[in-house]
């Protein structure tokens, strides 16, 4: 692309990241959303550095409620990243702007990194320079930046990049071993900031598949040698492997809630779902509806054909270019993450704008190449650049007060999926907590008519009506989800309890003991259950077994105690 001498690549990219930090900037007035309050606001963890031994050993969720002992079953062992939180905490204290503008500075770090990495694969510094703006300027990024704890994905993107800017130096510009260590490095923080960097060796191996090597080498050293080079990032995930499971055990999430072979065959579909987003990113949502990525119907199988045959028309248009063939093969790889998360999540957690951070890196080089391909005249190639660039920044202002706070989020989510059950719910407790009771509890009904098989929507609608004093309606909810309360015994135990409370409340003592006296089995170093067990015993004369009960608290209140002053230590 031509260009006046004043207009130089590198000051492009300095525009366009200048442009989508102001588009970004208006987020430093918002609120921490989400689970920027468990895992930041009310994180012992970050409270100190002494801390930092504690990070390397647990997951990212280690905080355990008394109130509601619902297990988190997806393990997410991500120490990088939660040092990245333990310092901003040091640093920021809980000052939620500086959390944002941190986010923000990591957003605008990948970007240059994405230029720096344009020009060394593509060799042409205008069409790095638009690949690095599209991201930039992306508005599918909204959800990673805006959202402080999908900072974790900037993490993992910065970490890629820079580990494999340094292996390029290394094989193509007879860097010293110095930046292959380099390399590594940054590849085991990539693999400590986020599971998808499981992919990065399969960039590697791409990487030297498809790279020049002399044509008087054998075929065979040519082809299979260099992989050796890309063996030690291999290790790296197989050491993570190995101390997630040992730490955590082989936990990958929840899963589908069904067949998985029926989960297999929607990855077409949810990858589908992805490419839309990043194509036509003018509808994006924190939650999209289940059916896209697991109801096929004609169309959808058409776009799933639509999408191959792209992918081939790509594959044939660079035939000459090994470069840009690279990128379509990285973007397949990338997706594989986001696309397998099929297997560890619930339908309607399948599809998340910040899983396409990393992925929409090649996205951007190949959306770039085809703008900037020769065959336009450079007059149109520039216009076309420049508008699309436009349009995107122009999006992505309209995205960002999406993330304003908890409320906001997810009444926009329920524009794109009015039915979501997650979506509902998460919905109902963000009005709850902003005082909008009226209007929670007809989100806390709705959904258990969404889900009437859930135990934990009818908990929830139950202990709402409960503290507004609408005692017969919450024991019936309590009932139902009693009825259909799965095989975690605490959870079973905890609703007892609540139960057991409203009894207590109505003077049905003897209902209330019943009650409690299988909780504490189930649970029987549970918080408060041998003290309510005791009220109840109590109130029917049983006096020594109530005693009995309240020693047994006591130890229970010990024990809590010591091991929170064993964390602190």
């Amino acid at each position: 692309m031509a260009s006046p001498s004043r207009i130089t690549p590198d000051r492009v990219v300095l525009v366009a990241a200048l442009l989508a930090a102001l588009a970004y900037i208006q987020d430093l007035r918002y609120d921490f959303i989400l689970d920027d309050v468990p895992l930041i606001l009310i994180n012992e963890t970050l409270r100190s550095w002494r801390n930092w031994k504690t990070i390397f050993l647990t997951n990212i969720y280690t905080a355990k409620s008394q109130a509601l002992p619902v297990e988190i079953t997806a393990v997410h062992y991500r120490p990088i990243y939660r040092l990245w939180q333990l310092m901003n905490a040091q640093i920021f204290g809980f000052v939620i702007p500086w959390w944002h503008l941190s986010s923000l500075l990591l957003h605008l770090c990948v970007v240059f990194l994405v230029y720096v990495l344009g020009v060394k694969l593509l060799k042409d510094r205008w069409t790095a320079a638009l690949a690095a703006a599209l991201f930039a300027a992306h508005p599918i990024h909204a959800e990673s930046v805006a959202y402080v704890t999908a900072s974790t994905d900037l993490l993992v993107a910065l970490f890629s990049i820079a580990s494999f800017l340094a292996y390029f130096r290394f094989r193509e510009e007879g860097a010293s071993l110095a930046s292959y260590i380099v390399s590594i490095v940054a590849a085991a923080m990539a693999m400590l900031s986020k599971e998808t960097a499981v992919m990065f060796p399969f960039l590697l191996v791409a990487y030297e598949l498809l790279r020049e090597t002399p044509a008087d080498v054998p075929e065979a050293k040519r082809r299979l040698r260099p992989l050796v080079w890309t063996l030690p990032f291999f290790a790296v995930v197989g050491a993570y492997v190995a101390v997630r499971s040992f730490l955590f055990g082989l936990n990958t999430g929840p899963g589908p809630g069904g067949s998985r072979l029926a989960a297999f065959l929607d990855i077409p579909l949810v990858s589908v779902v992805y490419l839309r987003n990043l194509v036509w990113p003018f509808r994006l949502s924190f939650f999209y509806p289940s059916e896209w990525g697991s109801h096929w119907t004609l169309a959808r199988g058409a776009a799933v054909v639509f999408a191959l045959a792209a992918a081939a028309l790509l594959w044939r248009q660079f035939r000459e270019q090994k470069a840009m063939r690279l990128q379509v093969i990285w973007a397949a790889i990338l997706f594989a993450p986001a696309a397998l998360g099929v297997y560890a999540f619930v339908r309607e957690d399948w599809v998340h704008d910040r899983h396409m951070y990393l992925a929409s890196v090649p996205i951007c080089f190949i959306a770039a190449a085809l703008l900037t391909h020769p065959r336009w005249p450079a007059r149109s190639a520039t216009i076309a650049c420049f508008a699309v660039v436009a349009i995107l920044l122009a999006a992505l202002a309209v995205q960002i007060p999406r993330f304003s706070d908890d409320a906001t989020i997810y009444e926009s989510a329920l524009k794109v999926t009015p039915r979501s059950f997650l979506a509902h719910s998460y919905y109902g407790e963000a009005l709850w907590n902003y005082g909008r009771k009226d209007e929670a509890i007809r989100e806390f009904k709705f959904v258990t008519e969404l889900s009437p098989q859930s135990s934990t929507a009818h908990e929830r609608y139950g202990a709402a009506l409960a503290e507004i004093g609408r005692d017969d309606e919450a024991q019936s909810e309590y009932e139902a989800a009693l009825r259909s309360v799965p095989g975690s015994p605490k959870f079973r135990a905890f609703l007892l309890s609540e139960t057991a409370q409203l009894e207590l409340k109505r003077s049905e003592f003897s209902a209330a003991a019943e009650h409690m006296s299988e909780a504490v089995k189930l649970a029987p170093d549970a918080l408060n259950y041998h003290a309510l067990l005791a009220q109840a015993l109590s109130h029917q004369g049983q006096v020594q077994e109530a005693e009995t009960e309240m020693k047994l608290e006591a130890g229970v209140r010990r024990q809590i105690a010591q091991e929170e002053r064993a964390s602190r230590n």
